[in-house]
């Protein structure tokens, strides 16, 4: 008896950890200072793996930049969405130094969005230096910043927590609209 019970007690507990286990895995929506999203965090979505990748080979992973130079289709579509909030220079040359399409993208919409240099924001959030053509004052003194903790170096008095998830969903849309758009 104490065997049949114990074979019935294993299955049992390994299905309800299975799910304790899937519930403890993150699905956030990209609020504070996580900066990103589903689709904001991996520069993708849908077949996006964590490193930001949307390829199944484990090859290694994919740059805002090389995502655009690699997929004119969507450097093009993704262009188009986002119309004048384009920095100078294009899209490529703005999304130098971060690790995924999603992070780039929604730092443009937060720029936007709070009246922010963009460049300030992306040297925040990745240490990249500012182009040379941009004569604004950029005070800031910590990189590699996530994109909540960039908002709130870059304006102290943002609600950053809000400002971070509405970039993110902005990113989300134009990323996915951008990817299954024809032109």
């Amino acid at each position: 008896m104490k065997s049949i019970t114990f074979f019935l007690a294993v299955p049992a507990i390994l299905c309800l950890s299975g799910g304790f286990v899937y519930a403890q895995h993150g699905h956030d929506a990209g609020g504070a200072t996580a900066g990103a999203g589903i689709h904001g965090d991996s520069g993708m979505h849908e077949n996006a793996n964590k490193s930001g990748t949307a390829n199944s080979t484990g090859s290694s992973p994919k740059t805002a930049t090389s995502q655009l130079t690699n997929n004119q289709h969507l450097d093009t579509a993704l262009t188009k969405a986002l119309g004048k909030l384009v920095p100078p220079g294009g899209l490529a040359m703005a999304c130098q130094g971060y690790s995924n399409l999603g992070r780039c993208v929604s730092a443009i919409h937060v720029a936007n969005n709070r009246k922010l240099d963009f460049f300030c924001l992306r040297k925040a959030m990745t240490g990249e230096a500012l182009p040379s053509t941009d004569t604004t004052l950029c005070n800031v003194t910590q990189t590699n910043l996530k994109l909540g903790q960039a908002i709130q170096t870059l304006d102290p008095n943002a609600d950053f927590k809000a400002e971070a998830t509405k970039g993110v969903k902005q990113a989300d849309t134009d990323i996915h609209d951008a990817s299954h758009s024809q032109t």
